[in-house]
């Protein structure tokens, strides 16, 4: 890359009104690309009223309204003006151009603007499961694969991508670390007070809309009936996007009497004095991380089982102490709470304040990876992208009705009715 020359580097992502790993990890990359001369350009995925992650507030905004879509739901003229409205967020001096995406719906639509701009599209995959990578747009992906323009947060994640569709030896996926557990400070908040010590405190760090979350909650109310006659005190350090989400959690733990819940909502950075007033914390992915960094033993949950991989021995999850009665969330909580065996492993050092340094050497990974993609230009017919009967509905609608009329039917829920009245129809012959 030519270091004098203008550089772009485009990235289409949600991070309004929620602390979570991806608007971590975008403000991260962000704050590196721009270290390494870049012009870094967001455009955003949702409408939002407030920023969380530090560095992001300049961003909030107009943002994609369409982008959950499809592209192959809009006929080309329609399709066309989406784009136009992507590429207004492109400055015109940009130089050479990457754009990056890292979920199973923003893809499409960055492939579309990069072949607008003529752009280099890399895609680094954020969550574990992507239920929306299914047989009708895999063909996509075997695409990008193929440039060398798809990555991973883990080889075992890619490969479970493309399970059914290809088969990948772990040595032919590719996985980046997407480095976004530097969330941890040393400062007053509240919260540290207002978090009382009972017989045993267990934490856990991360949304409450995790897939694996119920299996967590469920070994937690478990662990509290076995030990009815202790004190226990749960604290959740995250929040949810509804409120009913967080009301349910309630719901599950009302009836335990030996039980105090304390759920924080969005926190960030989370205050490290709170989080060491926890015995253990159980969570997954890069909130596991953050834990063990606190000082705190770290049961890890695995991302694609949901059952514990063990308590943290490191911080590149290459080793893990194993529960010698069992695999369950409960059995982690015995061992560590209960029977607290001279063989446990004692809690890792305490370790974030080289944070930052380990976050760059997680991206010049990424860089490198770049540099290892396809030199020659070349983007995905996107209008092969196979879509469902549903999907085929919405496009007539749209075109019969136009883009303004249709999403004003839409607001209203009539294509609804009307779907579902064709569905009836159907089933009725």
């Amino acid at each position: 890359m030519n270091i004098g020359s203008m550089k772009t580097y485009i990235i289409i992502c949600g991070f309004a009104d929620v602390v979570a790993g991806g608007p971590i990890y975008y403000a991260n990359k962000i704050r590196y690309m721009e270290q390494q001369g870049w012009q870094v350009v967001v455009i955003p995925t949702n409408k939002g009223e407030k920023v969380f992650i530090h560095g992001m507030e300049k961003y909030l905004g107009p943002y994609v309204p369409f982008i959950l879509d499809n592209p192959n739901e809009y006929n080309k003229k329609q399709r066309e003006q989406l784009v136009d409205y992507l590429e207004s967020f492109v400055p015109e001096d940009r130089g050479e151009t990457i754009i990056e995406t890292g979920t199973d719906y923003t893809n499409y639509w960055g492939e579309a603007l990069a072949e607008r701009i003529r752009a280099k599209h890399i895609i680094v995959f954020l969550d574990e499961q992507n239920s929306r990578v299914t047989e009708k747009v895999i063909d996509f992906y075997k695409f990008k694969y193929a440039r060398h323009e798809l990555a991973c947060i883990t080889k075992p994640v890619m490969q479970n991508l493309f399970k059914g569709y290809m088969s990948l030896e772990l040595n032919e996926c590719y996985a980046l670390r997407c480095a976004c557990t530097n969330t941890l400070d040393d400062y007053e908040h509240k919260i540290t007070s207002l978090i009382p010590k009972g017989d045993y405190n267990i934490g856990y760090i991360g949304r409450l809309e995790k897939p694996f979350f119920p299996t967590i909650v469920e070994g937690f109310i478990n662990f509290c009936k076995k030990n009815d006659k202790e004190k226990i005190t749960i604290v959740f350090f995250g929040g949810a996007f509804e409120e009913k989400t967080v009301d349910a959690l309630k719901d599950k733990f009302k009836l335990l009497s030996n039980v105090q819940i304390f759920i924080t909502g969005y926190l960030f950075p989370l205050p490290i004095a709170a989080l060491r007033k926890m015995d253990v914390f159980v969570s997954g992915a890069g909130s596991a991380s953050v834990a063990a960094k606190a000082g705190v033993l770290s049961i890890h949950i695995d991302m694609l089982s949901y059952n514990p991989s063990g308590i943290m021995l490191d911080y590149e999850y290459l080793n893990y102490a194993k529960c010698p009665y069992g695999n369950t969330v409960y059995d982690y909580l015995d061992w560590v709470l209960i029977r607290r065996e001279p063989n446990l492993p004692l809690p890792l050092e305490v370790n974030y304040k080289k944070d930052w340094d380990f976050v760059c050497e997680c991206f010049e990974e990424h860089l490198k990876f770049i540099e290892l993609s396809s030199s020659e230009p070349a983007y995905y017919n996107l209008s092969q992208l196979g879509i469902s009967s549903k999907q085929k509905m919405k496009r007539f609608f749209r075109t019969i009705l136009g883009l303004k009329w249709y999403n004003y039917l839409r607001g209203n829920q009539l294509y609804l009715f009307i779907w579902s009245f064709i569905q009836r129809f159907k089933s009725s012959k």
